[in-house]
C-alpha cells in the first residue's frame, strides 16, 4: 500500500518463542472506537469466510509489536509445503481471499495470512519502523511463533517490502518470496494522476470517491475486478478505515541499492500493467540492476494495483511455489 501521501489501500491494493526489543520508538495507530472496531473487523471477517464457505483458525503470535493475528489454513498439515502472506498497507490479511481466490492452495498447502501491526486490522497498533529492519525482525518472530524454519513468502504492496526486510534478517528461513506490486523497490509514485485518486477520498471520504480510487488505481474494470459482493465488502473495509483509524507509522520507502544486492533469497516479481502507485517497468529496472537473486518478472496486463485479488496473479504464485527454488519461470 507513500512518503507524504497518506494511502488507505496501499497494498493496493506465521516452537519457543523469545520476544526481542525493538531498537526503535515506535508509534502506535489506533482506531477512534477500539471496541467498535473490533466488532465490525470480526463480523467484516466473518462475511468473507461465510462468502468462501471456508473458516480459518485463529492464531495469536506475541511480537516485540505487540499481539500479531495470524489467520491459518491447514496448520496440522505439518509436513505439506508452506506459504506466509503478507497484506498491502490499509489493508487487512483476507484480502488475499476475496473470490475466494486461495482455494486452490487449500487443498494440499498449509498457509498462514498475517495481519499486519499498526494497520487497520486485529493485530495491535504498534508499527515496525520502515527505515530499520524492524519488519524483518518482526516478520521472524512470526515465523518463530508457529515454529516454521522456512518457508516461501508473498507479499503485496508493503508486504512486498515486509518480505524484502525478513530476507535480509533471516535468508535462512526463505525459500522464494514472490513480490506482487510491491513497495520497496521504487519510491511511490507522484505522478498527478497517482496522487490524485490516492489523496480524492482521504481528503473527502465518501462512498462515490473511494469507488473511483478502485477503479482507477486498484482495479482495472472490466478486466481485473472482484464480484459484486466482495467489492462492497472492500468498499465497506476502506470506508471504514479512512473514517475511523488513526495511522502513526512510516509509509513505506525503497530499500537502499546496497540493501537490495545484500538479497541471497530467490526473488519472484507479479506486477499490474496498470498499477499507478508503483509502475512496472521501473520496478523492474531497478530490480534487474540490484537484486542478484531474481528469477524473473512477469506483467500481468489489464491490471491495477490491487493485484492481489486478480486471478491470474494467484494462477502465477500457484506456478511459483510449485517450482523448485532456483528456478526461473
Amino acid at each position: 500500500m507513500h512518503s507524504a501521501c497518506q494511502n488507505p489501500f496501499l497494498m493496493p491494493t506465521f516452537g519457543d518463542h523469545c520476544i526481542r526489543i525493538s531498537m526503535t520508538s515506535n508509534r502506535i495507530s489506533t482506531f477512534k472506537k477500539p471496541s467498535e472496531a473490533t466488532l465490525f473487523l470480526e463480523n467484516w471477517n466473518r462475511q468473507v469466510e461465510a462468502l468462501n464457505g471456508f473458516t480459518y483458525e485463529r492464531i495469536s503470535i506475541p511480537t516485540s509489536f505487540g499481539n500479531t493475528r495470524i489467520w491459518a489454513a491447514n496448520p496440522h498439515l505439518t509436513e505439506a509445503p508452506t506459504i506466509v502472506f503478507f497484506p498491502g498497507a490499509r489493508t487487512c490479511g483476507l484480502f488475499w481471499d476475496m473470490d475466494n481466490a486461495l482455494k486452490p492452495f487449500r487443498e494440499s498447502y498449509r498457509y498462514y495470512i498475517v495481519e499486519v501491526n499498526g494497520q487497520p486490522s486485529l493485530s495491535d497498533g504498534q508499527n515496525p519502523g520502515v527505515k530499520t529492519n524492524d519488519y524483518g525482525r518482526w516478520a521472524t518472530e512470526i515465523l518463530d511463533g508457529l515454529a516454521i524454519k522456512k518457508t516461501t513468502i508473498a507479499g503485496a504492496s508493503l508486504g512486498g517490502l515486509i518480505c524484502l526486510k525478513l530476507c535480509l534478517e533471516s535468508p535462512e528461513r526463505v525459500k522464494k518470496a514472490i513480490l506482487v506490486n510491491p513497495a520497496g523497490i521504487q519510491p511511490f509514485s507522484t505522478s498527478i494522476r497517482n496522487l490524485y485518486y490516492n489523496l480524492l477520498p482521504m481528503i473527502f471520504p465518501t462512498p462515490a470517491n473511494l469507488n473511483k480510487f478502485l477503479d482507477k488505481a486498484i482495479f482495472c474494470p472490466p478486466h481485473q475486478t472482484v464480484s459484486p459482493v466482495y467489492r462492497e465488502l472492500i468498499s465497506n473495509y476502506l470506508l471504514y478505515a479512512l473514517l475511523n483509524h488513526q495511522f502513526r507509522g512510516d509509509y513505506p520507502a525503497p530499500l537502499k541499492k546496497e540493501e537490495l544486492r545484500r538479497l541471497t533469497s530467490d526473488i519472484y516479481l507479479i506486477l499490474g500493467e496498470k498499477d499507478p502507485l508503483f509502475p512496472p517497468g521501473e520496478t523492474i529496472r531497478l530490480a534487474e540492476e540490484n537484486i542478484l537473486t531474481l528469477q524473473g518478472s512477469q506483467i500481468i496486463p489489464n491490471t491495477g494495483h490491487g493485484i492481489e485479488t486478480s486471478k491470474r496473479a494467484h494462477d502465477l504464485i500457484w506456478k511459483m511455489v510449485s517450482k523448485p527454488a532456483g528456478h526461473s519461470y
